[in-house]
């Protein structure tokens, strides 16, 4: 029997298998969609914030504190400054007023006025001054030690100024210089700042041994120990090299500073022989000679004149120096010769030294001076026409020609000064050493 179903039912069955499809293509397709987008979900995860914890709420409460600004008071307020400065080429007093932060004019006026003060203008180039100041300027004192040591103090009591003038207390100490020639001697020395006194005492050393004019080469070295007088730890003056050591064309030379039983002191090489001359070949440090020992027209007299000595000109000021040991006979002037010096050396020897612009300080007769001290400076004093050295050496009484006369050398050591020579020239010598080492390290 065929069974008949109602029509509403067969469609409800219709809709339903349709149902059932649709159905399973959504799960599909959200399916796909997830599968597609995974790693973008994962990316996002993975810049999540995870909290841990409970959230607890912060309380914040404002407080307002008044704040007390301190009151600085200076302890230092009325302690006084020290300045000090290097004068430098063109420095006057004014100017170094200002460096030194002075300002008082009744200091200004005091040191342009006061007979001893103007002492002050004279200031050397390189030298120090120093100043101790109240801190608005008010000077309490002013010291400046001079080239001829003597130290030069502009001191306050109370509201009135004094200067005090004094020779400096000095130490000496010794200095050790070493250099190499590229260009030229003096190029050499200025360039490691060994003074020009001892420069000149270096070639006066080794001028018997050492052509300086025509000898010199790149690469030659020197080593120097020399004296140095030092006052409140100032440079003052320099002394005389106590050993040197001078590499000219692979050969050495040395020399040693000695004095021991039985002589006051010269230059040895290490085997304690005579290191040259007992004589400068030269007083002075001169650029020509002006005038040789012969027979002239003289330039003041206007007439043909013997002309016996040597003139080496320079400028005024220029140091002159002992030609040897001696004892000064004659510190005075005349007509001709204005301000001169003469000096004996033993029985035979004197030099005399003439136009001088000043004799050294508290030079006089009787006294002993040494090879190489200053004993004056250059002038234009008595009978010239121009600043010079007019320099004199007599034999015996009799005036020679010292270009051309050979000079007596100074005399070996004997076995007793040998003896005490000989370990201080050790010890100098190891020095000496060590400093050329070093200079020829920094050359490679």
């Amino acid at each position: 029997m065929k069974r008949i179903l109602p029509q509403s039912f067969t469609k409800v069955r219709a809709t339903s298998a349709l149902s059932t499809q649709a159905s399973w293509q959504k799960r599909h397709l959200a399916w796909l969609t997830a599968a597609v987008f995974l790693p973008l979900s994962l990316m996002v995860t993975a810049y999540g914030v995870v909290e841990y914890g409970p959230s607890e709420p912060v309380n914040v409460r404002q407080v307002t504190q008044q704040l007390i600004t301190p009151t600085i008071v200076s302890a230092q307020s009325d302690t006084p400054f020290w300045r000090e400065e290097i004068i430098q080429t063109g420095d006057g007093l004014g100017k170094l007023f200002n460096k030194l932060s002075i300002n008082d004019n009744q200091a200004w006026e005091f040191i342009r006025t006061d007979p001893s003060a103007k002492v002050l203008y004279e200031l050397s180039a390189g030298r120090l001054i120093r100043a101790q100041t109240t801190p608005d300027g008010r000077l309490l004192q002013m010291s400046y030690l001079n080239k001829a040591g003597n130290l030069i103090q502009v001191i306050r009591d109370g509201e009135q100024l004094r200067t005090q003038i004094a020779p400096a207390v000095t130490e000496k100490y010794t200095q050790q210089k070493s250099g190499t020639i590229s260009s030229s001697f003096y190029g050499a020395t200025d360039a490691i700042g060994l003074p020009d006194e001892v420069a000149q005492q270096l070639i006066e050393a080794f001028e018997q041994k050492v052509d300086f004019h025509n000898s010199l080469k790149a690469g030659d070295h020197f080593s120097v120990i020399y004296e140095v007088e030092k006052s409140g730890g100032e440079d003052l003056r320099t002394g005389r090299i106590l050993a040197a050591q001078f590499t000219n064309n692979g050969q050495k030379h040395e020399i040693y500073w000695f004095a021991g039983a039985g002589i006051e002191g010269a230059y040895f090489d290490q085997n304690g022989e005579t290191s040259g001359q007992s004589f400068l070949s030269s007083p002075v440090k001169f650029s020509r000679i002006s005038s040789g020992f012969s027979r002239r027209f003289h330039p003041v007299l206007f007439k043909w004149k013997s002309h016996k000595g040597v003139d080496y000109a320079a400028p005024t000021g220029t140091p002159i120096y002992s030609a040897a040991d001696g004892v000064v006979t004659r510190v005075t002037r005349d007509a001709g010769y204005g301000k001169f010096i003469e000096i004996k050396h033993g029985d035979q020897y004197s030099t005399l030294y003439a136009h001088l612009s000043a004799f050294a300080k508290g030079l006089k007769p009787g006294q002993s001076i040494k090879k190489g001290e200053v004993i004056g400076a250059v002038g234009r004093t008595g009978r010239v026409t121009g600043p010079h050295l007019h320099y004199e050496f007599k034999v015996k009484g009799t005036q020679v020609n010292p270009l051309t006369l050979k000079l007596p050398n100074s005399k070996p050591l004997n076995a007793t000064q040998l003896a005490q020579f000989k370990p201080q020239m050790l010890r100098t010598k190891q020095q000496l050493a060590l400093l050329s080492k070093v200079e020829l390290a920094k050359l490679d």
